[in-house]
């Protein structure tokens, strides 16, 4: 008599590599309507006025150099946006952007492109502060010691062409520039080799970099670049069409 019990063959909802492609097609559906449900959202929100919303999602390329990425109080705006910081752009901005940052950090320099960029195009209602935060010697070794060289390109109004080459020459710079190195660049750029000896030697110079990165760390910056776009804090590359989003909405 034949055994009724024969194993039947099982079918194709019954094996585990279906099951598997069925639940990775499921996964990869819901995937897709998230991103389009996650940009549809945004679209609203700028087409609203309201492109801040961009920002506060951008974290692409953020380096956490410090631990204590808190914000401690209200944000005083004034304490930001200094005066005498280096800047670009309009005096009388609708939108002021303050950008902490490390000439040693590769997303400070990845940043620095897309800024003039921004700067370009929307230089008659922005403005761009620019302050130090160099982190300690063994995260960016020599990361100081330009920071103090660009103050003083600064005093001296070589700030911005200084600015630019030390981004171009990122991966030649050692860890420390010698006073023989510094010295070469006058010709170069044109300042005044003795006034800038003297002004990397004024203890002030050092204060100005160290109050910009006490500054940066109270309010919460962690790393670089970070910006505070009029009070609200961003971290992380930002790409240009991002920048265009939010921009485009300021009348």
């Amino acid at each position: 008599m034949a055994n009724s019990n024969t194993e039947q063959p099982l079918r194709w909802y019954q094996r585990f590599g279906s099951i598997m492609l069925v639940a990775i097609s499921v996964a990869v559906v819901l995937f897709v309507l998230f991103i389009a449900g996650t940009t549809g959202y945004y679209y609203w929100q700028i087409k609203q006025g309201k492109g801040q919303v961009i920002f506060d999602k951008i974290n692409g390329g953020f380096t956490a150099d410090v631990k204590n990425n808190n914000i401690v109080g209200n944000i005083d705006r004034s304490e930001i946006e200094l005066s005498t910081a280096p800047f670009l752009g309009s005096n009388n901005p609708k939108v002021t952007i303050v950008e902490f940052l490390d000439f040693k950090c590769p997303f400070s320099r990845a940043e620095s492109p897309i800024l003039r960029q921004v700067m370009q195009k929307y230089g008659n209602k922005v403005k761009l502060i620019v302050r130090n935060f160099p982190p300690s010697d063994n995260v960016h070794p020599g990361a100081g010691q330009l920071a103090n060289l660009a103050m003083c390109a600064y005093e001296q109004g070589y700030y911005w062409p200084l600015h630019d080459w030390l981004y171009e020459q990122q991966d030649n710079i050692g860890a420390n520039l010698s006073i023989e190195d510094i010295d070469s660049l006058a010709p170069q750029f044109g300042w005044d080799a003795g006034k800038m000896r003297l002004c990397l030697a004024n203890p002030n110079v050092k204060v100005t970099v160290n109050k910009d990165f006490a500054d940066g760390y109270r309010f919460g910056v962690g790393g670089t670049p970070t910006f505070f776009i009029n009070g609200e804090k961003v971290q992380g590359v930002i790409p240009f069409s991002a920048w265009e989003l939010f921009l485009n909405n300021i009348k």
